[in-house]
């Protein structure tokens, strides 16, 4: 799902983003599941159609990975920074050091 916030335009270069996201699988065999993300406290991308695991019940989410991803591979060397990272069951919002 594509959001609606360009955050690899050059206008976002270093600059930090929060990035809060929220998944919940399908039930098996439906596409039910969910994926909502956040961009700095505001809602970017909101989704209920996903099938994450197809008809797969066995187990749930056993992994989360951190990366980025380019269709066609990237243009240029290009650096991310990841800081912070929290894994919760509940939504915390952004949270700003002084």
């Amino acid at each position: 799902v594509r959001g609606q916030t360009p955050v690899f335009d050059q206008t976002y270069a270093g600059k930090w983003i929060c990035v809060e996201a929220h998944a919940r699988l399908n039930d098996p065999g439906r596409a039910n599941g969910v994926m909502d993300v956040w961009l700095d406290d505001k809602l970017d991308i909101h989704t209920d159609s996903l099938a994450w695991v197809g008809p797969f019940d066995a187990y749930g989410i056993n992994a989360i990975f951190l990366e980025n991803y380019w269709n066609a591979g990237s243009p240029r060397t290009q650096k991310r920074y990841f800081d912070d990272v929290v894994v919760s069951t509940e939504r915390i919002g952004c949270q700003r050091g002084g």
